[in-house]
């Protein structure tokens, strides 16, 4: 499925945008499809009302203005609609920092239990409970948000298994963070700040997966692919 994207403006605004959207879906193998309108009448009774269309974006007054459709929780049954506006010129770092923010902002991380066992004990855990979990060796450390961890004699493999991958990604070799309980992404994307105020590192491959993850989840797909 592609993401339909129009965009208003005259011809050079719309190519400015165009360019940089483009270069940043094509990066991160995301399907689009992108519509110019130079007619705001035409935009309005053509584009807007369609339900095809996931972002729309126009670019008037020194000012970027878009709508964004969110199927929220990665489920296509409910849907919202998300305004607001960026500074011009778009760069490739407004929107993605943008788009994480509204996501974060628009779900809530679904319900869900993982059963965690060892030697000492076997304990349920709510999935909006876990921040992240580090692979060392046959060990799986599950860190909490209140800042506890749960040990388990386990691969990395055998913990994912019982995850929900619609909103836990591998964002580095060592590491499978939940997407709702990101805080802040560093400047330069190499690391992840969680709301616990953990500092995890992403790698090249782990930021593509969470490029995706936000921009595919805006359709209802589940984006994360181990």
């Amino acid at each position: 499925m592609k993401n339909k994207i129009a965009l208003l403006g005259d011809a050079e605004k719309r190519g400015q945008m165009e360019s940089v959207l483009s270069k940043c879906l094509k990066a991160h193998d995301i399907p689009f499809e992108i519509h110019h309108v130079s007619d705001s009448q035409k935009f309005i009774h053509e584009f807007l009302f369609n339900n095809d269309f996931r972002l729309f974006m126009e670019s008037s007054r020194g000012t970027i203005t878009y709508m964004l459709k969110i199927y929220t929780n990665f489920d296509r049954q409910c849907s919202r609609h998300v305004v607001g506006t960026l500074k011009p010129p778009l760069t490739q770092n407004k929107f993605i920092n943008h788009m994480l923010e509204v996501i974060k902002s628009s779900n809530v991380c679904p319900y869900g239990m993982y059963a965690a066992k060892n030697a000492k004990m076997s304990r349920l855990i709510p999935h909006e409970d876990i921040q992240f979990i580090y692979k060392e060796k046959y060990k799986s450390m599950i860190y909490l948000h209140n800042g506890e961890y749960v040990e388990e004699i386990t691969t990395h493999a055998k913990v994912l298994k019982e995850l929900d991958t619609s909103y836990f990604f591998k964002c580095h070799q060592s590491y499978v963070v939940n997407f709702f309980n990101i805080e802040e992404i560093s400047d330069d994307y190499k690391f992840i700040l969680t709301k616990s105020g953990d500092i995890i590192p992403m790698s090249r491959l782990g930021f593509k997966q969470l490029v995706k993850a936000i921009s595919l989840s805006i359709t209802g797909v589940n984006s994360f692919d181990y």
